[in-house]
C-alpha cells in the first residue's frame, strides 16, 4: 500500500462515509487510543499529501515510530468500514448478504427459514438484476429440494426451479455476449487513424454479425443499455452521427427508467447524459442538449471523483453547446466556473478533457475579442509535446492561432504558422482536402490589403469549405472555423 492510495482512499469518501468511519474506529480500537483517528482527520484536511507535516504534527507520539505500520493498519481499516457502510447502504451488497445467511441457515438445518428466505432474496436479485446470485440462490434451494427438505416433492415445483434457473443463465449469457461485443468496439476505436474506414468497418461488422445484436434485448435493463451503447459506438466508428444520437437517446431513457424501478441501485448516470450531448453534437441535434446540460449541473455527487467528472463533462459540454449557439457571453459564464472549480484549486484530471476545455475556453475568448485570453488557454496545448488524445482538437488550435492573428494584423506571421500547422496535420494524418484549402487560402489572404477583394475571397473560401464534408472526428477544420470564415464574408 503505496502512501499516496491512503490519501486518495480518505480523500474519496463522502461525508457520510466518514462519519461512518469515525463511529466504526471507536468501535474498533480501544477507548484511549484514537491514533488512527487523529492521523486520519489529518490526512483529511491536508488538499495534497504532506508526510513530513504529519510527522511534524505528530513528532511527540508513541505510532509515529512505526509510522508505516501505522498507515498501513488505518488504510486496513477504513477499507473495512466501506465494507460495513455499503452492507447497510447498497442493494447489491445486502442482497450477497441474505445469500450468504440462506447458506448458514441451510447449514444449520433451520430449512423452513432458509426456504422463506430464499424467496425474498430471489424477489430481490431480479428486481435488481443479479443473476449470477440467482443461480447461486437456486444451486442452494434445488439442494435443499432434491433432499426432501423443502417443498412438495412434485415435477411442477422442480420444473418452476428449473426455469428460474435456465432464464437467470440465458440473460446473463446474453449480457456477457453483449458485453464482449462493447469491449471489441472500444478497443477498435483505437485503430482510427491507424487502420483505412473500410478496415475499421469490416472488424466492427464482424463483431456485431451475431443474432443476440440483432434485436433489443426484453428481460433486463443493463442488458438493453449495454445493447444501445454497443450501436452507438458502432455508429460512431462508422460515422453514421443520426443512428448513433437515437442510440445514446435510448440508453439515457433506459437508464432514467431504471433509476426509476430500481431506486436502492445508487446508480451514476453522469456518463449516459455525456455520451448523449457529444452524440447530439454529432447529429446536429441541439433541441434537448440544454436540458440534460443542467440534469449534469445539478447532480448531487457522492465523492469528490464524481464531482469533478461531473464538472468537467459539464464544462465540456456546455462550452461546445454555447459555441455552437454563438451565445459566447454564457461561454464566457462557463470559462470561469472552469477556471474557479479546477484552475485556481489546480486540479488535475483526464488529459483529454483538459485539452478539449481549454481549447474552447481560448475559442471563446477569441470570439469575445479577448485575444490575450485567448492565447492563454492555447498556451499548453501550442508550446508542449503533442498529447496522443484528442489530436483533432489539439490541430484545430493551430488553425485557431491564425484567425486570432489574421484579426490582430499580424500578417507577416502567416507563412510560418502554416508550415507549422501542415507539419502537425501531416503527422496526425489529418491534412485532409478542407485543412489543405483552408490552409492554402488563409495563406492568400494574408497577402490581401483590399477590404472588397478579402471579401469576396472568404465568401469564395466558405462556399468551398461548407461544400466538404467535415468529419466532427477526421477533421481538424470544423463548423467554429467555417463559422469565423462566414462572419469576414458578411461583415
Amino acid at each position: 500500500m503505496s502512501t499516496s492510495n491512503l490519501f486518495s482512499l480518505i480523500q474519496s469518501l463522502n461525508p457520510s462515509e466518514k462519519r461512518y468511519f469515525n463511529l466504526f474506529a471507536q468501535r474498533q480500537v480501544q477507548q484511549r487510543n484514537t491514533n488512527y483517528l487523529k492521523l486520519f482527520e489529518a490526512i483529511n484536511n491536508q488538499d495534497v499529501y504532506d508526510e513530513d507535516a504529519l510527522l511534524k504534527k505528530f513528532r511527540k507520539e508513541n505510532f509515529i515510530k512505526q509510522f508505516a505500520v501505522t498507515k498501513n493498519y488505518l488504510f486496513n481499516m477504513v477499507l473495512k468500514s466501506m465494507q460495513e457502510y455499503n452492507e447497510q447502504n447498497f442493494i447489491e451488497w445486502k442482497i450477497r448478504n441474505l445469500f450468504l445467511q440462506i447458506k448458514i441457515l441451510a447449514s444449520k438445518g433451520l430449512d423452513a427459514d432458509a426456504a422463506k428466505l430464499i424467496k425474498k432474496t430471489k424477489e430481490l436479485a431480479w428486481q435488481y438484476e443479479y443473476h449470477h446470485v440467482i443461480m447461486d440462490v437456486l444451486h442452494i434451494e434445488k439442494y435443499l429440494f432434491g433432499n426432501f427438505r423443502i417443498y412438495e416433492q412434485t415435477h411442477a415445483v422442480f420444473t418452476a426451479m428449473a426455469k428460474e434457473d435456465n432464464d437467470a443463465f440465458d440473460i446473463a449469457r446474453l449480457h456477457q455476449r453483449v458485453g464482449h461485443a462493447w469491449h471489441y468496439l472500444t478497443l477498435l476505436e483505437q485503430e482510427i487513424g491507424i487502420l483505412p474506414l473500410e478496415a475499421i468497418k469490416a472488424k466492427a461488422d464482424a463483431y456485431l454479425d451475431a443474432d443476440y445484436m440483432q434485436q433489443e434485448p426484453t428481460q433486463s435493463y443493463n442488458t438493453r443499455f449495454r445493447y444501445y451503447a454497443t450501436w452507438s459506438l458502432y455508429y460512431n466508428l462508422i460515422n453514421d452521427q443520426q443512428k448513433n444520437y437515437e442510440c445514446c437517446r435510448k440508453c439515457i431513457l433506459i437508464r432514467e427508467e431504471q433509476i426509476e424501478k430500481q431506486p436502492l441501485q445508487n446508480m451514476d448516470p453522469l456518463a449516459s447524459y455525456y455520451n448523449f450531448l457529444i452524440a447530439c453534437e454529432k447529429a446536429d441535434q441541439w433541441d434537448e442538449f440544454e436540458l440534460y446540460l443542467f440534469k449534469i449541473k445539478n447532480y448531487e455527487a457522492p465523492t469528490i471523483e464524481v464531482n469533478i467528472r461531473r464538472m468537467h463533462n459539464y464544462c465540456w459540454c456546455g462550452l461546445m453547446f454555447y459555441l455552437h449557439k454563438e451565445d459566447y457571453a454564457k461561454a464566457y459564464g462557463i470559462v470561469q466556473e472552469y477556471r474557479q472549480f479546477f484552475v485556481e484549486p489546480k486540479i488535475s484530471f483526464r488529459k483529454d478533457f483538459k485539452i478539449y476545455i481549454e481549447a474552447a475556453c481560448g475559442l471563446v475568448c477569441f470570439f469575445n475579442k479577448n485575444y490575450k485570453e485567448a492565447i492563454y488557454w492555447w498556451n499548453d496545448i501550442l508550446n508542449k509535446p503533442a498529447e496522443q488524445v484528442e489530436l483533432r482538437t489539439q490541430a484545430a488550435v493551430r488553425l485557431y492561432l491564425m484567425l486570432l492573428h489574421y484579426e490582430e494584423g499580424n500578417m507577416e506571421i502567416m507563412d510560418y504558422l502554416v508550415q507549422q500547422a501542415r507539419s502537425f496535420l501531416k503527422q496526425i494524418a489529418m491534412l485532409h482536402e478542407p485543412e489543405q484549402l483552408f490552409l492554402k487560402e488563409i495563406t492568400a489572404l494574408s497577402c490581401i490589403n483590399n477590404r472588397t477583394a478579402a471579401k469576396a475571397k472568404f465568401e469564395q473560401l466558405y462556399q468551398q469549405l461548407n461544400g466538404c464534408v467535415l468529419s466532427v472526428s477526421g477533421n481538424a477544420v470544423n463548423s467554429f472555423i467555417l463559422n469565423w470564415v462566414r462572419q469576414k464574408a458578411t461583415s
